[in-house]
């Protein structure tokens, strides 16, 4: 338990230390994060103002047009949602690597490398949508079941998918041959060894809980100072989401390039990014440079 706390404080603070050099890339999880409220708030008025909801209302859940527009609406925020990720995404990816190749990026490259993709993301996004309604089908329809074949099944699927921004956008590749080759690169180690070394999910999740007793202790000072403990601890959180996302992307570009070429790109320890592949039994390590 210890030891991968220390290993996950090392990884965060090893991609810390290379987004400290390129801040601006924390623009790109906060301009994510306003478009997807800002798309969200256009869709719920669209909703209302065309009388979809009332429609969705009137017909009822349990019918074939209740059913029909509810999941039609709800693949439609899924692509949404999923192409707005995308699209900033890219952006993080793109800047990471230069920074990671030593070079010195800017938001506009970042820009500039999402909306050469644009395409890719389009598809990507309808087929992340796709999965992702496939998968709240199936929960729905076998109840407890159908929860843990879904949570099984979407892990599976971050695995497998868990190189393909990087794939898609550095390699030219179209989404079946990137998902293809992100599959390729999962399998060269463990998989699990991969999802088992997240270290920047798990300290920004230890750093989350960490926050949590403040609007409790103010609440023995007043429910006012409670109030405004936990709206500093909202914040707080949301920073930390702003973090994590930026984190995870120059980790996971450190990953790719460490995956691909076999080097460990400068700036992080090549004990945090050999852990995170455990070699099979009977084949080779990759090495670094």
């Amino acid at each position: 338990m210890f030891a991968t706390v220390s290993r996950s404080y090392q990884i965060f603070r090893q991609s810390l230390g290379v987004l400290r050099q390129d801040k601006e890339i924390l623009i790109f999880p906060v301009l994510s994060g306003i478009a997807t409220l800002l798309a969200f708030g256009g869709l719920v008025f669209c909703g209302v103002v065309t009388g979809f909801f009332s429609r969705l209302l009137s017909a009822g859940d349990r019918s074939l047009e209740g059913n029909l527009l509810g999941y039609g609406a709800l693949f439609v925020w899924y692509f949404v949602s999923w192409f707005i990720v995308l699209f900033f995404n890219v952006g993080v990816v793109q800047c990471a690597r230069i920074r990671l190749e030593g070079g010195d990026p800017t938001a506009a490259d970042g820009f500039a490398a999402a909306r050469a993709n644009l395409g890719r993301i389009v598809v990507w996004a309808l087929i992340s949508a796709t999965v992702g309604l496939i998968l709240r089908l199936v929960a729905e329809r076998l109840k407890i079941v159908g929860r843990i074949i879904t949570y099984f099944l979407g892990a599976a699927w971050s695995i497998a998918t868990y190189f393909i921004v990087p794939v898609m956008i550095f390699e030219k590749r179209d989404v079946r041959q990137s998902l293809t080759e992100s599959i390729a690169l999962i399998r060269k180690t463990w998989g699990e060894a991969l999802v088992a070394a997240g270290g920047v999910g798990l300290f920004i999740t230890l750093l989350a809980v960490a926050a949590l007793p403040l609007p409790l202790v103010l609440l023995f000072v007043s429910p006012v100072a409670a109030a405004i403990g936990l709206g500093i601890v909202g914040f707080y959180w949301i920073g930390l989401a702003v973090l994590s996302s930026a984190l995870t992307g120059v980790f996971r570009t450190s990953l790719y390039l460490y995956a691909r070429e076999g080097r460990v790109p400068p700036g992080i320890g090549p004990e945090y990014i050999q852990n995170a592949f455990a070699s099979k039994p009977g084949r080779g390590v990759l090495r670094t440079a």
